[in-house]
């Protein structure tokens, strides 16, 4: 009787035992599964419901770090439309966080991209193509597309994702049409527009031939346009020889030559550059395109002067080479570029500051540099704090006090008052 115990009991035990095996695993699963599932993510899905195109559409949008950051989120941004949306996502948002986001580097402005994904191959033919071609079952859907774009999917990028009015379209290869298409016939709706090897040989050369989708006589001062050319040409050709020939394998780059040679010739104000990639396929041009012409679109954006103050000998010999005024005159001018006020971030301004004192040994210029980030942030405490700081290490108690003052204010700081009863 005692052994039949003792052998329900350790069949118990073993049973205990294997069930907490069990759920350690399972935890250890779950654990592993929470880990997968925290893994990068540059995009997020949306979709909108179109009246106009009689359809959902489905949205991979990129929003900028800056963001999810209450100190450092901007209140509008510049918007990338980017068609073919989920091919040309990725390699895209990568190239944009590096030239934007990654290490300071501060050449291109953090953006918002939204990919358009297409419905299906048949609805891309429709809604790229701004003619029927004679066949209406399969092209013929383009203004529709871009009403849909104008009408539909701007406010709804506006009101929900802090887009501005400052954008960007980006067509590769069929997607093209849609660039030309709206440069031609709509280019209010854009300040930027990429074309990567557009299908221009499209209804006999449409934008090389018919009058109605011409850009002569349009007034697009203040409109950029980069074409991206990619190398598609038959082995031995050359640009001289393809400008000239008839080889239907040349015909893609052919015909962007033609469009830039009758941009050229005409009086519209756009500001255009293109570039002819002797390496690249039809496929690994857009990449090269895309980062080319957003350099060029931004060529603006670059504080380029500010590369003066990295030297710590450099002395300013006017008032205008003097930080402050640099500053302010730079960011006065990318604001009128982009169309809303855009200003440093407080804590580069403040960082600039400390630096001219400390490595430049320029402490006026530190003050004028302090002051202009309370001309930027008038109502942060911080700022007055930074200041009051600044006058304090150099023994000015009096405007210490002052601004201490005036950062209490704004909000109460246990450390402030601490400070203040110890010099006042």
């Amino acid at each position: 009787m005692i052994k039949l115990r003792q052998l329900i009991l350790i069949i118990l035990l073993l049973s205990i035992i294997s069930c907490i095996e069990k759920e350690k695993q399972q935890e250890t699963e779950e654990t592993d599964s929470t880990k997968l599932n925290q893994g990068i993510q540059i995009g997020q899905f949306d979709k909108i419901n179109s009246k106009i195109l009689n359809q959902e559409r489905k949205l991979i949008i990129y929003v900028p770090e800056s963001v999810n950051d209450p100190k450092r989120k901007r209140k509008q941004y510049p918007v990338v439309y980017l068609l073919d949306g989920v091919y040309n996502f990725m390699p895209f948002v990568g190239m944009l966080k590096q030239y934007s986001e990654m290490n300071d580097t501060k050449i291109l402005p953090e953006m918002i991209v939204v990919g358009i994904e297409n419905a299906d191959f048949k609805s891309r033919m429709m809604d790229f193509s701004p003619t029927t071609d004679g066949n209406p079952k399969q092209y013929g859907g383009g203004e529709k597309f871009l009403s849909f774009i104008k009408k539909e999917l701007f406010p709804y990028i506006e009101e929900n994702y802090s887009g501005s009015n400052n954008r960007t379209i980006i067509g590769h290869s069929f997607g093209g049409l849609v660039v030309m298409n709206a440069l031609t016939n709509h280019s209010e709706m854009f300040d930027n527009y990429l074309m990567i090897d557009g299908s221009l040989y499209f209804d006999n050369e449409l934008f090389l031939k018919n009058s109605k989708y011409s850009l002569k006589d349009k007034d697009l001062k203040g409109k950029n346009f980069y074409i991206g050319i990619a190398n598609t040409a038959t082995y031995g050709s050359s640009l001289e020889s393809i400008k000239s020939d008839t080889i239907q394998a040349n015909r893609y780059v052919r015909h962007s030559l033609n469009l830039v040679n009758q941009i050229n010739e005409m009086n519209t104000g756009l500001n255009m550059k293109w570039k002819y990639y002797e390496n690249d396929t039809h496929g690994s041009s857009a990449f090269l395109s895309q980062l080319d012409g957003f350099r060029f679109f931004y060529s603006w954006f670059e504080f380029k002067k500010e590369q003066y103050y990295r030297s710590k000998y450099f002395i300013p010999k006017t008032k205008e080479d003097r930080f402050a005024n640099l500053t302010e005159l730079h960011f006065e001018n990318v604001s009128k570029k982009l169309g809303y006020n855009f200003k440093p971030e407080k804590d580069w301004v403040s960082g600039y500051a400390y630096s001219l004192n400390s490595f430049q040994n320029q402490p006026q210029q530190a003050i004028e540099t302090y002051k202009l980030n309370i001309k930027y942030y008038p109502k942060t405490p911080s700022v007055y704090k930074d200041l009051a700081d600044f006058y304090l290490s150099q023994k000015d108690t009096s405007n210490a006090i002052v601004n201490y003052k005036k950062a209490l204010t704004f909000e109460e700081n246990v450390s402030i008052n601490d400070t203040l009863n110890k010099i006042e």
